[in-house]
C-alpha cells in the first residue's frame, strides 16, 4: 500500500525513546476548558433521581429505580437502526449526557467527568440535534457543563443544561450531513462530538490529534451502554460530510471540527 497522509501521520507522531525532548507548558496560555454560548436560550436538564457524591472515586447512580448493570448492558449492546416515532423523555436525554460526558463529581478543586480524557484536558464538545424530545423544541443544542463563572467558584449551578443554537426541524440537514443516512433523521436525537484542538495541542502538540479521537470514542461507548440501560436504540456514525456537519453546528472546521455522531431513539415495537 502506498504511503499516504495517514501513514505519515502515524510515523511522525510516534513516541521514540530518547527523542521526545522537553516541552514547556505555558500555564498562563492554557486554553479554557469549557465552551459557552452566553446569549443562547438555556434549557436546564432535569436532575438525575439519585444525588451525586463528591470526590474522584464517586460513582453516579442515575436513577433510584432498578437498572441494568454495566455487564449486562455490554452483553446486550447492539447498533440499532429501526426507530419508533415515540419521543425521548427529557430525563432520558439528561441521563445520556451525564453518563457519556457529564460532570459526575467535584472535590472542591477539580471536576470529574464520566469519560476519561488525555491529560484531563477535555477537548471534546457535545452537541445534540433534537428531533423528538419531550419538553424540548426541535433544533440544535450545545451541552453546557458549567455556568460562566464555575471555574472560579467551583459550583455546578447553571450547568448540565442545553444551549439552543438553532431552532426548527433539522432532520433533512443532519441526515444529508451524515452521508445521506436516513437514520439520522429517523432517530429521536443525534449526538455530535467535536474537538477543540487547541485544548489538547497545548500539552501534546501533534500527538494530540491521536488523543481527541480516543476521547470521542470513550464518550460514544459510554453513551451506547447508557442507551441500552434505558431501553433505547443507538448507532454510532463516523461517515459524514465534514463541511456540512460543521456548518450545521456552527463550527469552523479548523479550530473546532466534528469527529463522531451517535443516533439515539426508542426501538420500534415488533
Amino acid at each position: 500500500m502506498e504511503d499516504g497522509i495517514g501513514t505519515r501521520f502515524q510515523q511522525e507522531t510516534r513516541h521514540v525513546r530518547g527523542r521526545m525532548g522537553g516541552h514547556y507548558l505555558d500555564w498562563a496560555g492554557k486554553p479554557p476548558t469549557y465552551k459557552l454560548y452566553p446569549e443562547a436560550p438555556l434549557t436546564a436538564l432535569p436532575t438525575p433521581e439519585a444525588p451525586l457524591t463528591a470526590g474522584p472515586s464517586a460513582v453516579a447512580q442515575p436513577g433510584a429505580r432498578e437498572r441494568m448493570d454495566v455487564f449486562n448492558a455490554a452483553r446486550a449492546r447492539r447498533s440499532g437502526r429501526d426507530f419508533s416515532e415515540e419521543p425521548l423523555a427529557l430525563m432520558e436525554l439528561s441521563l445520556l449526557l451525564l453518563a457519556s460526558t457529564g460532570i459526575t463529581a467535584s472535590d472542591g478543586y477539580s471536576f470529574y467527568r464520566a469519560s476519561p480524557s488525555a491529560g484531563a484536558l477535555y477537548p471534546i464538545e457535545t452537541y445534540v440535534v433534537a428531533h423528538r424530545v419531550s419538553e424540548l423544541q426541535p433544533g440544535t443544542y450545545h451541552y453546557r457543563h458549567l455556568s460562566q463563572d464555575d471555574e472560579q467558584r467551583l459550583s455546578p449551578k447553571g450547568g448540565h443544561a442545553l444551549e439552543q443554537l438553532r431552532r426548527g426541524d433539522m432532520r433533512r440537514q443532519v441526515a444529508e450531513a451524515a452521508l445521506d443516512q436516513t437514520i439520522a433523521a429517523e432517530a429521536a436525537a443525534v449526538f455530535t462530538w467535536t474537538a477543540v484542538f487547541e485544548r489538547a495541542c497545548w500539552k501534546y502538540r501533534e500527538r494530540a490529534y491521536r488523543y481527541v479521537y480516543l476521547d470521542a470514542g470513550h464518550i460514544a461507548a459510554q453513551l451506547s451502554l447508557a442507551a441500552v440501560a434505558l431501553g433505547l436504540e443507538s448507532c454510532p456514525i463516523a461517515a459524514f460530510y465534514d463541511d456540512e456537519l460543521n456548518e450545521l453546528l456552527g463550527v469552523d472546521g479548523a479550530t473546532e471540527s466534528s469527529l463522531y455522531l451517535t443516533v439515539v431513539g426508542r426501538p420500534r415495537k415488533p
